[in-house]
């Protein structure tokens, strides 16, 4: 009886494992069905090619190209966004919603603008395409310059304010391309341009600093103008720094706000650019300001501004005046100012 029993059992047991499993094959047949019909209805982007090269541009030269794709899945494509370089502008030409076997295009503009060399820029087309996403274009070209200078930006440094100051700048044209410099200028009143020599297809100029008669930072631009289309003027910015017998930082002292009865601390290095100048006097206003100076080397000071307002709350706008032997600089004014609040 125990035996009929437990056969009977494992006999049912085998019964419902046996239809598990079959439930479990059942799913999964179904299962794949599903995803090969997912898979089967899905869009496939496909570019007819990835990389285009522009060959030899000329600096300066705006170039287009259309990247050309089609959707070769059986689901609609969807172009979600196109994301380009620095440099270059990319944007989808035609519809975004591509169907099957549709075709569309990605439109890339580059300005080489100032680049030289070999140069390469990537755009990125996203789309809803389950296998590529995202796909990789590249732009290349090896742009050439029709006209060169040397240097693209001139430092003239920091400058003694009466002493000159000259360098050379030198322009070349490409070999046979027939293009002329017809006039270098500039509008800044304090630079002079001598033609010095020209051999070939190269020029030649002095770019002379004389006579500045303002301290303190200055800046501007040198234009080349020529007879190229692609490149008719050439922008050199300049820089540089004239300093007097003094140099001082900062050139102003601002506290911010503070809370009244509160001492607070700034101060200020000068250098004695001219060994033989000295520093006779020092004032400094409001009243409850005060100051003390001490050496940092032989050729700078350290001035200690000190604050200390009481019950006072308002606007402070003050000086620090330094006067010197200096024929250059005889007074120094430092503009103070601070907020005081309760």
């Amino acid at each position: 009886m125990r035996k009929m029993a437990m056969y009977g059992f494992v006999l049912l047991l085998a019964l419902v494992v046996g239809n598990a499993i079959d439930g479990i094959a059942d799913d999964k047949i179904q299962g794949d069905g599903r995803l090969k019909n997912a898979e089967s209805i899905a869009p496939a982007i496909q570019f007819d090619a990835y990389t285009h090269d522009f060959g030899k541009i000329y600096s300066g030269e705006k170039v287009i190209h259309k990247f050309k794709f089609k959707n070769h899945g059986d689901g609609e494509l969807i172009i979600d966004k196109v994301k380009s370089a620095c440099g270059c502008t990319a944007a989808l030409s035609t519809k975004k919603n591509i169907k099957k076997n549709e075709e569309g295009e990605i439109e890339v503009k580059f300005n080489s603008g100032k680049y030289v060399g070999k140069i390469a820029k990537s755009i990125f087309v996203h789309s809803n395409d389950p296998v590529n996403p995202k796909v990789k274009l590249v732009i290349e070209m090896n742009i050439i310059e029709e006209v060169s200078v040397t240097p693209k930006r001139i430092n003239f440094g920091v400058i003694r304010m009466g002493s000159p100051c000259s360098v050379n700048l030198e322009i070349k044209t490409l070999p046979g391309s027939r293009i002329k410099i017809l006039n270098v200028e500039t509008n800044f009143p304090y630079i002079k341009l001598k033609d010095k020599e020209k051999s070939g297809d190269v020029w030649n100029y002095e770019v002379a600093l004389r006579g500045v008669e303002e301290l303190g930072k200055f800046n501007g631009f040198i234009f080349v103008h020529t007879n190229s289309e692609k490149k008719p003027k050439i922008d050199i910015p300049f820089n540089g720094e004239v300093i007097g017998d003094i140099t001082y930082y900062p050139n102003k002292l601002s506290f911010g706000t503070v809370r009244k009865n509160r001492e607070v601390k700034k101060t200020v290095i000068v250098t004695l650019v001219d060994k033989s100048v000295e520093i006779e006097k020092i004032e400094i206003e409001p009243a409850f300001m005060t100051y003390n100076i001490s050496p940092l080397n032989d050729d700078s000071r350290v001035i200690s501004v000190h604050m200390n307002q009481g019950d006072f709350t308002g606007t402070v706008n003050g000086s620090l005046l330094i006067y010197s032997n200096s024929s250059l600089q005889p007074e120094i004014c430092i503009p103070i100012s601070a907020t005081i609040n309760d």
